[in-house]
Protein backbone atom coordinates (compact mmCIF):
# COMPACT_ATOMS: atom_id res chain seq x y z
CA UNK A 1 0.00 0.00 0.00
CA UNK A 2 1.41 3.38 -1.02
CA UNK A 3 1.49 6.15 1.56
CA UNK A 4 0.45 9.60 0.33
CA UNK A 5 0.72 12.91 2.19
CA UNK A 6 -1.60 15.79 1.26
CA UNK A 7 0.01 19.04 2.30
CA UNK A 8 -1.75 21.99 3.91
CA UNK A 9 -4.07 24.26 2.02
CA UNK A 10 -5.24 27.49 3.57
CA UNK A 11 -9.01 27.57 3.75
CA UNK A 12 -12.16 25.52 4.18
CA UNK A 13 -13.10 25.95 0.53
CA UNK A 14 -9.66 24.93 -0.70
CA UNK A 15 -9.84 21.72 1.31
CA UNK A 16 -13.40 20.89 0.25
CA UNK A 17 -12.44 21.33 -3.39
CA UNK A 18 -9.91 18.49 -3.01
CA UNK A 19 -12.55 15.97 -1.88
CA UNK A 20 -13.56 14.80 -5.39
CA UNK A 21 -9.92 14.06 -6.23
CA UNK A 22 -9.32 12.37 -2.87
CA UNK A 23 -12.29 10.09 -3.42
CA UNK A 24 -11.17 9.17 -6.94
CA UNK A 25 -7.68 8.47 -5.66
CA UNK A 26 -8.81 6.24 -2.83
CA UNK A 27 -11.33 4.35 -4.96
CA UNK A 28 -8.87 3.54 -7.73
CA UNK A 29 -5.55 2.94 -5.99
CA UNK A 30 -4.47 0.97 -2.94
CA UNK A 31 -3.24 3.97 -0.95
CA UNK A 32 -3.14 5.30 2.58
CA UNK A 33 -3.89 9.02 2.62
CA UNK A 34 -2.67 11.34 5.35
CA UNK A 35 -4.14 14.85 5.14
CA UNK A 36 -2.17 17.58 6.91
CA UNK A 37 -3.87 20.84 7.97
CA UNK A 38 -2.72 24.22 9.23
CA UNK A 39 -6.09 24.94 10.86
CA UNK A 40 -8.36 22.95 13.13
CA UNK A 41 -11.45 24.05 11.19
CA UNK A 42 -10.21 22.46 7.95
CA UNK A 43 -9.26 19.32 9.87
CA UNK A 44 -12.78 19.21 11.29
CA UNK A 45 -14.31 19.51 7.81
CA UNK A 46 -12.74 16.15 6.88
CA UNK A 47 -13.73 14.29 10.05
CA UNK A 48 -15.43 10.96 9.22
CA UNK A 49 -14.39 11.23 5.56
CA UNK A 50 -13.99 7.55 4.57
CA UNK A 51 -11.36 8.40 1.95
CA UNK A 52 -8.92 9.98 4.42
CA UNK A 53 -7.00 7.54 6.59
CA UNK A 54 -5.25 10.03 8.85
CA UNK A 55 -6.43 13.60 9.42
CA UNK A 56 -3.79 15.72 11.19
CA UNK A 57 -3.76 19.32 12.39
CA UNK A 58 -0.43 21.02 13.08
CA UNK A 59 -0.45 24.78 13.86
CA UNK A 60 2.30 25.85 11.46
CA UNK A 61 1.45 29.56 11.75
CA UNK A 62 1.82 29.54 15.54
CA UNK A 63 4.67 27.01 15.84
CA UNK A 64 8.33 27.97 15.62
CA UNK A 65 10.23 27.15 12.44
CA UNK A 66 12.24 24.61 14.42
CA UNK A 67 9.16 22.80 15.71
CA UNK A 68 7.58 22.84 12.24
CA UNK A 69 10.77 21.39 10.79
CA UNK A 70 10.87 18.64 13.42
CA UNK A 71 7.23 17.80 12.75
CA UNK A 72 7.78 17.44 9.00
CA UNK A 73 10.92 15.36 9.53
CA UNK A 74 8.76 12.68 11.17
CA UNK A 75 7.46 11.74 7.73
CA UNK A 76 10.89 11.05 6.22
CA UNK A 77 11.28 7.53 4.83
CA UNK A 78 7.58 6.88 5.45
CA UNK A 79 6.11 8.33 2.25
CA UNK A 80 5.78 7.21 -1.32
CA UNK A 81 4.24 10.43 -2.61
CA UNK A 82 3.02 13.88 -1.61
CA UNK A 83 0.37 15.99 -3.32
CA UNK A 84 0.14 19.77 -3.28
CA UNK A 85 -3.39 20.28 -4.52
CA UNK A 86 -4.45 23.42 -6.37
CA UNK A 87 -3.86 26.22 -5.55
CA UNK A 88 -0.60 25.74 -3.68
CA UNK A 89 1.60 28.34 -5.32
CA UNK A 90 3.54 28.91 -2.12
CA UNK A 91 7.16 28.14 -1.42
CA UNK A 92 6.21 27.06 2.11
CA UNK A 93 4.15 24.17 0.74
CA UNK A 94 6.82 23.13 -1.74
CA UNK A 95 9.50 23.23 0.93
CA UNK A 96 7.27 21.24 3.29
CA UNK A 97 6.92 18.42 0.75
CA UNK A 98 10.67 18.44 0.18
CA UNK A 99 11.49 18.45 3.90
CA UNK A 100 8.99 15.64 4.56
CA UNK A 101 11.17 13.52 2.29
CA UNK A 102 8.58 12.50 -0.25
CA UNK A 103 10.40 10.97 -3.25
CA UNK A 104 7.51 11.90 -5.58
CA UNK A 105 6.08 15.40 -5.16
CA UNK A 106 3.00 16.06 -7.28
CA UNK A 107 1.38 19.41 -8.02
CA UNK A 108 1.12 22.27 -10.50
CA UNK A 109 3.51 24.64 -12.16
CA UNK A 110 2.07 28.16 -12.20
CA UNK A 111 1.73 30.87 -14.81
CA UNK A 112 2.81 33.56 -12.35
CA UNK A 113 5.45 33.37 -9.62
CA UNK A 114 6.35 29.80 -10.50
CA UNK A 115 10.11 29.97 -9.91
CA UNK A 116 9.87 32.42 -7.01
CA UNK A 117 7.53 30.09 -5.15
CA UNK A 118 9.89 27.14 -5.78
CA UNK A 119 7.48 24.96 -7.73
CA UNK A 120 10.54 23.40 -9.39
CA UNK A 121 10.82 21.29 -6.22
CA UNK A 122 7.91 19.21 -7.52
CA UNK A 123 9.02 16.06 -9.33
CA UNK A 124 5.78 15.54 -11.27
CA UNK A 125 3.69 18.51 -12.33
CA UNK A 126 1.15 19.85 -14.79
CA UNK A 127 0.94 23.48 -15.87
CA UNK A 128 -2.07 25.25 -14.41
CA UNK A 129 -4.96 26.00 -16.74
CA UNK A 130 -6.68 29.09 -15.38
CA UNK A 131 -9.83 28.42 -17.39
CA UNK A 132 -10.65 25.48 -15.08
CA UNK A 133 -12.37 25.19 -11.72
CA UNK A 134 -10.16 24.21 -8.77
CA UNK A 135 -11.92 20.83 -8.60
CA UNK A 136 -11.01 20.20 -12.25
CA UNK A 137 -7.41 21.26 -11.63
CA UNK A 138 -7.19 18.80 -8.74
CA UNK A 139 -8.62 15.98 -10.85
CA UNK A 140 -5.96 16.67 -13.50
CA UNK A 141 -3.26 15.66 -11.01
CA UNK A 142 -4.61 12.12 -11.03
CA UNK A 143 -3.22 11.68 -14.54
CA UNK A 144 0.23 11.86 -12.95
CA UNK A 145 -0.72 8.79 -10.91
CA UNK A 146 -2.04 6.85 -13.93
CA UNK A 147 -5.67 7.32 -12.94
CA UNK A 148 -7.53 7.86 -16.18
CA UNK A 149 -11.15 7.50 -15.03
CA UNK A 150 -11.99 10.65 -13.12
CA UNK A 151 -15.46 11.14 -11.69
CA UNK A 152 -16.47 14.76 -10.93
CA UNK A 153 -17.99 13.98 -7.56
CA UNK A 154 -19.61 16.81 -5.57
CA UNK A 155 -17.84 18.34 -2.60
CA UNK A 156 -18.33 16.13 0.44
CA UNK A 157 -18.77 16.59 4.18
CA UNK A 158 -19.67 13.46 6.12
CA UNK A 159 -22.02 14.10 9.02
CA UNK A 160 -22.93 11.09 11.18
CA UNK A 161 -26.56 10.76 12.19
CA UNK A 162 -26.08 12.47 15.56
CA UNK A 163 -24.55 15.52 13.83
CA UNK A 164 -27.37 15.65 11.29
CA UNK A 165 -29.88 15.57 14.15
CA UNK A 166 -28.19 18.57 15.77
CA UNK A 167 -29.89 21.00 13.37
CA UNK A 168 -33.30 19.41 13.88
CA UNK A 169 -32.98 19.74 17.65
CA UNK A 170 -31.61 23.29 17.44
CA UNK A 171 -34.58 24.40 15.32
CA UNK A 172 -37.10 22.49 17.44
CA UNK A 173 -35.89 24.21 20.62
CA UNK A 174 -36.47 27.59 18.97
CA UNK A 175 -39.77 26.55 17.35
CA UNK A 176 -38.50 27.35 13.87
CA UNK A 177 -40.07 25.63 10.86
CA UNK A 178 -37.39 23.71 8.95
CA UNK A 179 -39.16 24.33 5.64
CA UNK A 180 -38.71 28.10 5.49
CA UNK A 181 -35.03 28.70 6.24
CA UNK A 182 -32.82 31.01 4.18
CA UNK A 183 -29.13 30.95 5.09
CA UNK A 184 -26.90 33.97 4.59
CA UNK A 185 -23.17 34.44 5.07
CA UNK A 186 -22.45 38.18 4.95
CA UNK A 187 -18.79 37.79 5.95
CA UNK A 188 -15.54 36.30 4.70
CA UNK A 189 -12.15 35.59 6.16
CA UNK A 190 -10.48 38.86 7.14
CA UNK A 191 -7.01 37.40 6.54
CA UNK A 192 -4.87 39.62 4.29
CA UNK A 193 -7.66 42.11 3.53
CA UNK A 194 -10.10 39.45 2.36
CA UNK A 195 -12.86 41.22 4.28
CA UNK A 196 -12.89 43.45 1.19
CA UNK A 197 -14.70 40.59 -0.57
CA UNK A 198 -17.87 41.39 1.42
CA UNK A 199 -21.00 42.87 -0.12
CA UNK A 200 -22.10 45.85 2.04
CA UNK A 201 -24.08 45.19 5.24
CA UNK A 202 -26.81 47.63 4.24
CA UNK A 203 -27.30 45.73 1.00
CA UNK A 204 -27.74 42.44 2.87
CA UNK A 205 -30.28 44.10 5.18
CA UNK A 206 -32.24 45.49 2.23
CA UNK A 207 -32.13 42.09 0.50
CA UNK A 208 -33.59 40.42 3.60
CA UNK A 209 -36.42 42.98 3.65
CA UNK A 210 -37.30 42.23 0.04
CA UNK A 211 -37.04 38.46 0.37
CA UNK A 212 -39.21 38.52 3.49
CA UNK A 213 -42.02 40.00 1.39
CA UNK A 214 -41.52 37.57 -1.49
CA UNK A 215 -40.81 34.36 0.47
CA UNK A 216 -43.56 34.66 3.04
CA UNK A 217 -42.85 33.23 6.46
CA UNK A 218 -39.14 32.72 5.84
CA UNK A 219 -36.64 32.86 8.69
CA UNK A 220 -33.17 34.17 7.85
CA UNK A 221 -30.13 32.59 9.52
CA UNK A 222 -26.95 34.69 9.49
CA UNK A 223 -23.86 32.48 9.59
CA UNK A 224 -20.21 33.27 10.22
CA UNK A 225 -17.38 33.05 12.69
CA UNK A 226 -17.28 34.69 16.16
CA UNK A 227 -15.26 37.61 14.79
CA UNK A 228 -18.15 38.38 12.42
CA UNK A 229 -20.78 38.66 15.16
CA UNK A 230 -20.80 42.51 15.12
CA UNK A 231 -21.36 42.35 11.36
CA UNK A 232 -24.35 40.07 11.81
CA UNK A 233 -25.79 42.22 14.60
CA UNK A 234 -25.47 45.33 12.45
CA UNK A 235 -27.42 43.69 9.63
CA UNK A 236 -30.14 42.64 12.07
CA UNK A 237 -30.39 46.17 13.42
CA UNK A 238 -30.79 47.54 9.88
CA UNK A 239 -33.50 45.06 8.91
CA UNK A 240 -37.21 45.82 9.05
CA UNK A 241 -37.75 42.14 9.85
CA UNK A 242 -35.28 41.64 12.69
CA UNK A 243 -37.70 39.30 14.45
CA UNK A 244 -37.19 36.94 11.51
CA UNK A 245 -33.40 37.26 11.37
CA UNK A 246 -31.23 35.14 13.67
CA UNK A 247 -27.49 35.44 14.22
CA UNK A 248 -25.97 31.95 14.38
CA UNK A 249 -23.38 32.17 17.16
CA UNK A 250 -21.22 29.72 19.10
CA UNK A 251 -21.48 26.77 16.73
CA UNK A 252 -18.70 24.51 15.55
CA UNK A 253 -18.05 24.35 11.82
CA UNK A 254 -19.74 20.94 11.65
CA UNK A 255 -22.80 22.16 13.57
CA UNK A 256 -23.00 25.06 11.14
CA UNK A 257 -22.86 22.57 8.24
CA UNK A 258 -25.72 20.60 9.80
CA UNK A 259 -27.83 23.76 10.08
CA UNK A 260 -26.92 24.98 6.57
CA UNK A 261 -28.19 21.67 5.21
CA UNK A 262 -31.67 22.60 6.44
CA UNK A 263 -31.76 25.82 4.39
CA UNK A 264 -33.84 26.09 1.23
CA UNK A 265 -31.51 28.76 -0.14
CA UNK A 266 -28.05 30.06 0.77
CA UNK A 267 -26.82 33.58 -0.10
CA UNK A 268 -23.15 34.31 0.39
CA UNK A 269 -20.02 36.16 -0.52
CA UNK A 270 -17.16 34.09 -1.94
CA UNK A 271 -16.27 32.26 1.27
CA UNK A 272 -15.64 28.88 2.86
CA UNK A 273 -19.30 28.68 3.88
CA UNK A 274 -20.24 29.01 0.21
CA UNK A 275 -18.43 25.71 -0.37
CA UNK A 276 -20.03 24.13 2.71
CA UNK A 277 -23.45 25.03 1.30
CA UNK A 278 -22.45 23.41 -1.99
CA UNK A 279 -21.28 20.28 -0.15
CA UNK A 280 -24.62 20.19 1.67
CA UNK A 281 -26.40 20.47 -1.72
CA UNK A 282 -28.15 23.73 -0.85
CA UNK A 283 -28.99 25.98 -3.86
CA UNK A 284 -26.61 28.91 -3.58
CA UNK A 285 -26.46 32.52 -4.75
CA UNK A 286 -22.81 33.63 -4.64
CA UNK A 287 -21.74 37.28 -4.81
CA UNK A 288 -18.33 37.83 -6.43
CA UNK A 289 -16.12 40.90 -6.76
CA UNK A 290 -12.32 40.71 -7.06
CA UNK A 291 -12.12 36.89 -7.06
CA UNK A 292 -12.74 34.58 -9.99
CA UNK A 293 -15.93 32.46 -10.07
CA UNK A 294 -14.45 30.33 -12.85
CA UNK A 295 -12.03 28.89 -10.28
CA UNK A 296 -14.17 28.76 -7.15
CA UNK A 297 -17.87 28.92 -8.03
CA UNK A 298 -20.16 26.56 -6.05
CA UNK A 299 -19.41 23.08 -7.37
CA UNK A 300 -21.96 20.36 -8.03
CA UNK A 301 -25.05 22.26 -6.89
CA UNK A 302 -27.67 24.56 -8.45
CA UNK A 303 -26.39 28.11 -8.11
CA UNK A 304 -26.34 31.64 -9.45
CA UNK A 305 -23.28 33.87 -9.70
CA UNK A 306 -23.83 37.61 -9.16
CA UNK A 307 -21.02 39.87 -10.33
CA UNK A 308 -20.67 43.12 -12.24
CA UNK A 309 -17.90 41.91 -14.52
CA UNK A 310 -15.97 45.18 -14.53
CA UNK A 311 -13.08 45.33 -16.97
CA UNK A 312 -10.61 45.23 -14.07
CA UNK A 313 -12.10 42.14 -12.42
CA UNK A 314 -11.41 39.51 -11.43
CA UNK A 315 -8.12 41.01 -10.28
CA UNK A 316 -7.07 38.62 -7.53
CA UNK A 317 -4.88 35.66 -8.33
CA UNK A 318 -3.67 33.15 -5.79
CA UNK A 319 -0.92 35.11 -4.16
CA UNK A 320 0.77 35.59 -0.80
CA UNK A 321 0.16 39.34 -1.02
CA UNK A 322 -2.89 40.94 0.62
CA UNK A 323 -5.95 41.72 -1.49
CA UNK A 324 -5.97 45.24 -2.90
CA UNK A 325 -7.93 47.25 -5.46
CA UNK A 326 -5.28 48.07 -8.08
CA UNK A 327 -7.82 50.03 -10.15
CA UNK A 328 -8.36 52.47 -7.24
CA UNK A 329 -12.13 52.01 -7.46
CA UNK A 330 -12.58 51.16 -3.77
CA UNK A 331 -13.93 47.70 -4.66
CA UNK A 332 -16.75 49.04 -6.82
CA UNK A 333 -16.97 45.50 -8.25
CA UNK A 334 -18.80 44.60 -5.01
CA UNK A 335 -20.15 47.85 -3.65
CA UNK A 336 -21.98 48.70 -6.87
CA UNK A 337 -23.84 45.39 -7.11
CA UNK A 338 -27.49 46.35 -6.67
CA UNK A 339 -29.93 44.68 -4.32
CA UNK A 340 -32.19 44.17 -7.35
CA UNK A 341 -29.48 42.11 -9.05
CA UNK A 342 -29.06 39.76 -6.08
CA UNK A 343 -32.79 39.60 -5.33
CA UNK A 344 -33.61 38.58 -8.91
CA UNK A 345 -30.93 35.88 -8.81
CA UNK A 346 -32.42 34.52 -5.59
CA UNK A 347 -35.97 34.37 -6.95
CA UNK A 348 -34.78 32.86 -10.22
CA UNK A 349 -32.91 30.12 -8.34
CA UNK A 350 -35.85 29.45 -6.01
CA UNK A 351 -38.09 28.91 -9.04
CA UNK A 352 -35.56 26.69 -10.83
CA UNK A 353 -34.92 24.54 -7.78
CA UNK A 354 -38.63 24.47 -6.88
CA UNK A 355 -37.84 25.31 -3.27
Amino acid sequence: MKKILVLPLYGIGDVLMTTPAIRNLKEQLDVEITYLHMFKTTRDILLHNPYVDENIHFPFLEASKFNSLCFLMRFRKKLDCSINFYPSNRRDYNLAAFIAGSPIRIGHRYLLGDIKEMNFLKTNAVMENDSLHCVEENLRLLDLMDIQVRRPYPLEIYLPEEERLFAHQWLKERKIDEKILVGIHPGTSAFKNHDKRRWPQASFADLINRLALELRGSVFLLFGGPEEKPLRQEIISMSDNNDKVISIDSLTIRQAASLIQKCRLFITNDSGLMHIAAAMQVPTVAIFGPTNPVWVRPWGVKHRIVRLGLSCSPCFRYSPRPLRCDANLDYACLKDISVDFVFNACIDLVKEAAI
